[in-house]
Formats: structure tokens, C-alpha cells, sequence
């Protein structure tokens, strides 16, 4: 792999061109990081591209199962001068960083004996990350477990690449859509139980994006309002009636 660095992802990108004496069209070009600022804005890790000959044996990851529209940035988007805009790099970021983050979820998957696949769909500042499996239930786990496990280790490694406007969902045949379902049924039940009993009700602990979930679905009740108490993976959700619960 022909990996090169710079101060910054253009930067990066010349002393790729430079160093194999490549002309932009002649160039296959996948931003693997961003660089990272230290203290007083200086440069604690270089940004990395990867610049291979546009006739060498290059493979996209995972193209098997992208879209076309989710293919490379083509390297003509780049100016003759290699300066970038921000929204360039962003854009070559976003390509190569996606897949990249799929990848590591899959080997996440591997270490657990899950052989999958994927397929990227981006949407702005949202990925969806839709998993192909013969172990779906493996790879969901208990409620969700290790599905969300491996959803909150993809969102850290995109983090670390500082994009923390990204948000990274994992989904495999619809799990998401199934559960939603699910949290909105015992979402009317437990408001039920509340109303019956004039007393809290309290879920066991679940995701973030599990509990904003819930809330959405109450946050118009009349009767009860909910609200999330308790520190990290033991935070819940408590729903009371709206006498009983403190702003």
C-alpha cells in the first residue's frame, strides 16, 4: 500500500504525485485520515493518503456491494494546483472513511466468528451501514448487544478521524426498523401501566438512540413524561406521570 503524508490532505496528496511522478489523471487517490491538531493548533498526526497508479491492481473496499454513485471522488475533482477546498476534502474524507469504517466493523464481526458483508448508503451527515450476514442472530445478539457494540465502536472510530458531525447507524434486514416497532409498543404500555398505577415505570438499560427513541413517542402525552437517569450503559428510561416528575 502506498501510503503518504502531510500537514494537510493536499499536501499529502503532491507528495504522493511527486514521489510515483503522477499526473492527477493518472492516479487512483483514497484519503485514509485527516490530520489531527494538538495543543496551540499544531499538527499531532498527518493527514494519509493512499496514491497507487490509476492502471495498478487498486480495489476500492468493499465495492462489491456500494452504489455507484458511492464510488472514489474521481481525481479530475481536484485542482490543477492541489489546492483543496474544505469541501473537497470533506468530500474525499467522507468516500474513503466510510469504507473504511466498514471494514473495521467487519473485523470487529470476524473476531466474533461473523462473516459479513455491507453496503454504504450516505445521506449527509448520517451513514447507514446495512450488514449482510448467515448469522443474524449472532451478529444482532441480546437485544441488540452486539450489534449496538460494534455501532458505538464505529461512531469512536469516526470520531477519532475528527468528523464528529457524523453519525453512523448499523442496520442488517431491517433489525432498526423492527425494533423501532418493538420500543414503541412497550413505549404504550408502559404509559398504560403509569396511567393505571399512578406509579413510575422504569426500562432496562438501553442505548442512546434507543431512549431518544421512547421519547419521541411520549414527549406529547398529556399524562406522563419520561426522562433518561443513570451513568453510561446503565442509563435508562423512566417514565412518570406528570405529576410525579421533576423538570
Amino acid at each position: 500500500m502506498a501510503i503518504f503524508t502531510g500537514k494537510t490532505v493536499a499536501e499529502a496528496i503532491e507528495n504522493g504525485l511527486i514521489t510515483l511522478k503522477l499526473t492527477k489523471s493518472e492516479a487512483n487517490i483514497k484519503v485514509l485520515n485527516g490530520p489531527k491538531q494538538g495543543l496551540f493548533g499544531r499538527v499531532r498526526k498527518e493527514a494519509e493518503v493512499e496514491v497507487l497508479p490509476i492502471n495498478s491492481r487498486y480495489h476500492a473496499i468493499g465495492t462489491d456491494l456500494m452504489s455507484e454513485d458511492e464510488s472514489e471522488v474521481s481525481i479530475e475533482s481536484l485542482p490543477e494546483s492541489g489546492e483543496m477546498t474544505n469541501e473537497q476534502v470533506r468530500a474525499m474524507l467522507v468516500s474513503s472513511l466510510s469504507r473504511a469504517t466498514a471494514e473495521y466493523v467487519k473485523e470487529l464481526a470476524a473476531k466474533k466468528d461473523i462473516i459479513l458483508s455491507y453496503e454504504i448508503k450516505i445521506n449527509h451527515d448520517d451513514w447507514v451501514i446495512n450488514l449482510k450476514t448467515n448469522n443474524e442472530t449472532k451478529l444482532i445478539g441480546i437485544k441488540g448487544a452486539t450489534i449496538n457494540e460494534f455501532q458505538d465502536l464505529a461512531n469512536q472510530y469516526v470520531r477519532e478521524a475528527r468528523l464528529d458531525d457524523i453519525e453512523v447507524m448499523l442496520d442488517t434486514n431491517d433489525y432498526r426498523a423492527k425494533r423501532s416497532k418493538i420500543l414503541k409498543k412497550v413505549a404504550k404500555q408502559a404509559v398504560n401501566e403509569v396511567i393505571k398505577s399512578e406509579e413510575v415505570v422504569v426500562f432496562d438499560p438501553m442505548p442512546e438512540g434507543e431512549r431518544a427513541q421512547i421519547h419521541e413517542f411520549l414527549k406529547d402525552n398529556q399524562q406522563v413524561r419520561s426522562y433518561s437517569e443513570g451513568k453510561g450503559k446503565q442509563r435508562v428510561v423512566v417514565v412518570a406521570p406528570r405529576t410525579k416528575l421533576n423538570d
